[in-house]
């Protein structure tokens, strides 16, 4: 490591690591919790909290980063984009069946249950992470959504083979499934194997919903201060020209990628013939 790179080093794990575990969301971000759905809802929500005036200043600028700004546009056009699916199966008459994994918080689930209450949605939401679940629920009963068209369950996104077999047996199968903030932490070859699993899963005519990170303005940040529970922050950045080779490799069609005024967010979507 030469000289430049050891007092980078030290400014980010001695100094900017020490200031912002004054905030609230760089204190879960820095304590192994900054991948976690509710610390994405925090980022979401954009309610600044810290210790003294000093952590509620720094929670003030960590919540308008570039970076944070862009995810919460991502919900934003998560949002748009679903609610337009959701429009065009209601002219078909079809009940809209959504599958989200690793759904976090599920907030923009929550959102979208809410925005059409009187068309046919069900919906459901996958983690792993117990936390996450409990405030995904939460949020929904406080929005009065009924349980037939919202749940949210513990699972292994990575085992979809148990969740095709579950469809079957309950005469259930997705005609949409997202992928949000999932597929920047795993290779490529476990991205091109869920991408499979999802083309098997999906209803006859069903979408697929993927974002994907080629930048990220605080990737320095991340990488040096901030932890997930598995370690280091570190994120697989890919190109959307990559998305679009996997799709039509794995037999989707009508792919749209939307890039984000960032350039950092990628939502990747295509449809099954």
């Amino acid at each position: 490591m030469s000289f430049k790179e050891g007092l980078e080093d030290f400014f980010y794990k001695k100094v900017v690591r020490n200031l912002i575990l004054l905030s609230s969301l760089g204190r879960r971000s820095a304590s192994g919790e900054a991948a976690t759905g509710y610390n994405f809802d925090y980022m979401y929500e954009n309610k600044a909290h810290g210790a003294w005036g000093i952590g509620l200043l720094i929670d003030k600028v960590l919540l308008n980063l570039p970076a944070v700004q862009a995810t919460r546009a991502r919900r934003e056009n998560i949002v748009k984009i679903l609610s337009n699916e959701i429009e065009n199966r209601k002219l078909r008459g079809e009940t809209t069946r959504i599958l989200d994994l690793a759904c976090g918080a599920g907030r923009y689930l929550t959102d979208l249950a809410e925005a059409f209450p009187d068309e046919k949605i069900e919906i459901v939401g996958v983690d792993l992470d117990k936390q996450s679940l409990k405030l995904a629920k939460n949020l929904s009963d406080r929005k009065g959504v009924l349980k037939e068209r919202i749940r949210f369950v513990k699972g292994n996104v990575f085992k979809l083979r148990v969740l095709r077999s579950l469809g079957r047996q309950v005469d259930w199968r997705p005609n949409i499934v997202i992928a949000s903030g999932l597929t920047v932490y795993i290779d490529d070859a476990k991205v091109t194997t869920m991408l499979k699993q999802i083309y098997d899963a999906l209803d006859r005519n069903g979408s697929v919903l993927v974002d994907s990170q080629e930048n990220n303005p605080s990737r320095k940040l991340m990488e040096k201060a901030l932890r997930t529970k598995e370690g280091a922050w570190t994120l697989y950045y890919r190109p959307l020209e990559q998305w679009r080779t996997w799709f039509h490799e794995f037999g989707f069609k009508d792919i749209v990628i939307q890039r984000d005024p960032w350039h950092m967010y990628n939502l990747c979507m295509a449809r099954k013939p």
